[in-house]
């Protein structure tokens, strides 16, 4: 594991995979979009449907992001490696650009289709907004403590991460345990999207081509899950290429700061040794 995250591997591998992340990444989300405005409205929502293109892949990036850091501060805790304390610094601003993302277009959503902008009654939104103020929490908290100790900042922020863990879970499954206004995550679900997708390519779908879209039991019409699951990919990737972009970013910062404490050690050898 230590030479798989050793950080120099990983420098040749960000560089040469971030290009290619990013391009694959705005090509799939720019066609599963276009692919999307394309389809036709659905029964109930007509054109309104058309913003969880943005919507679903946001909100369910802002879990992933949030679960995925919180693994990599138990992995770092555990095993006291760098590595993945950095990606933790840099995936969280990530992670809070696309849970603004998700509110944001989930209010405008909201509006016309379930008549509010917001419910603090909505379990799921207000568990939402606490995991981006977790998110602003965990930067200022490291950025704060980093002023005198970088190290300890980043053990702070990592403990802080494990134990907040808990609102990504609560979000994941609260449209099912609790009769919300939000409707269930079943959008965020990429292995059910893939099978869903698989069947309508192989065509076991009981719809025609030019039928009309119809809501399945998992709350999503089928027409709407190939472009659906392409968006999410593409935006996935996109996301990941930027990610890499902000570890790269801040492996340079670290290993600036050594050189620069290595340069201050060696200033005042000298001047000791030399007495000047």
């Amino acid at each position: 594991m230590y030479q798989f995250a050793n950080p120099t591997r990983f420098m040749r591998w960000a560089e040469a995979s971030q290009p290619v992340l990013l391009v694959l990444g705005v090509v799939l989300a720019a066609a599963g979009m276009v692919w999307g405005l394309r389809v036709p409205p659905d029964e109930e929502m007509l054109e309104l449907i058309k913003p969880l293109f943005v919507h679903v892949p946001s909100a369910g990036l802002s879990l992933i992001i949030y679960g995925s850091m919180s693994f990599a501060a138990f992995v770092a805790l555990v095993w006291r490696h760098p590595l993945p304390e950095i990606y933790c610094l840099a995936a969280a601003p990530v992670g809070a650009i696309v849970t603004i993302v998700a509110l944001l277009t989930g209010a405008l959503w909201g509006k016309p289709t379930l008549n509010t902008y917001w419910d603090w009654r909505d379990p799921r939104m207000v568990l939402e907004l606490l995991l981006l103020f977790q998110y602003l929490t965990f930067i200022v908290l490291v950025r704060v403590l980093s002023q005198r100790d970088p190290a300890l900042a980043r053990r702070v922020g990592s403990v802080f991460l494990v134990a907040s863990v808990v609102t990504v879970l609560l979000s994941k499954f609260v449209t099912e345990w609790f009769l919300v206004l939000h409707q269930a995550s079943s959008g965020a679900n990429m292995m059910q999207l893939t099978v869903r997708a698989l069947r309508n390519l192989l065509g076991q779908s009981e719809a025609g081509p030019d039928a009309a879209p119809s809501v399945d039991d998992d709350g999503i019409a089928g027409v709407y899950v190939p472009p659906l699951l392409i968006t999410m990919l593409g935006t996935y990737l996109f996301y990941m290429a930027i990610g890499i972009w902000l570890m790269r970013y801040e492996l340079i910062r670290m290993r600036l700061r050594s050189l620069r404490r290595k340069q201050r050690a060696a200033h005042a050898f000298i001047e000791e040794a030399t007495g000047t």
